[in-house]
């Protein structure tokens, strides 16, 4: 009977220990890469790093998740990443001088215990009442740390690294509905034109 007791214990104790699991992370862009860094910048007819009136926040996926951007479409850019969480508590923003850097203190990644995590990280800000919005491709640590007490783990310093990425201007919903107008003129035209 002591024995059932003592066991039944035990696993409620390892099943509470495991649902609080918890990893920890350096985020920040600056230390990136082994201390090269990655840098965030304007693009689509813009130029110049990401000032610091941006912010930028981190999402994660347990295990090795691939998402790649390819940041000459503003498509890919802006399309929000899939299969990804947001850490809500991560939004920093960016340096004030304006070089593309960001830096957060340290960031908690939850239901981690051990093995790889991939990573995104998504830009925004206004510029004379536009909004901009960028996001990396994914990157994964093959381990981060999983105690408050262990060293921290910085992007990019045991897996592949952050990405350098950049941020474009968001359509207004006008825009977009003017533009899905056009489509829809130009099709009904056409079938017009082969009847």
């Amino acid at each position: 009977m002591k024995k059932t007791v003592i066991i039944a214990v035990l696993g409620l104790a390892a099943s509470v220990a495991s649902s609080y699991a918890q990893g920890f992370i350096a985020f920040n862009s600056y230390v990136a890469n082994a201390g090269a860094g990655a840098t965030t910048s304007f693009s689509f007819g813009s130029s110049g790093f990401v000032p610091g009136s941006f912010t930028a926040e981190l999402f994660f996926a347990l295990g090795t998740v691939s998402d790649p951007v390819t940041q000459s479409s503003a498509t890919s850019v802006l399309t929000p990443p899939t299969g990804f969480t947001a850490i809500p508590s991560s939004i920093v923003n960016f340096d004030a001088s304006g070089d593309g850097y960001f830096q957060g203190g340290t960031v908690t990644i939850p239901g981690y215990t051990s093995g790889a995590v991939s990573f995104q990280v998504v830009a925004t800000g206004v510029v004379n009442g536009v909004t901009w919005y960028g996001r990396s491709g994914s990157f994964t640590e093959s381990t981060i740390a999983n105690s408050a007490s262990a060293p921290l783990t910085s992007f990019g310093d045991n897996g592949t690294g952050l990405p350098s990425f950049v941020v474009a201007p968001v359509p207004e919903p006008t825009t977009l509905a003017l533009a899905g107008l056009g489509g829809l003129a130009s099709l009904v035209a056409l079938r017009r034109k082969q009847s």
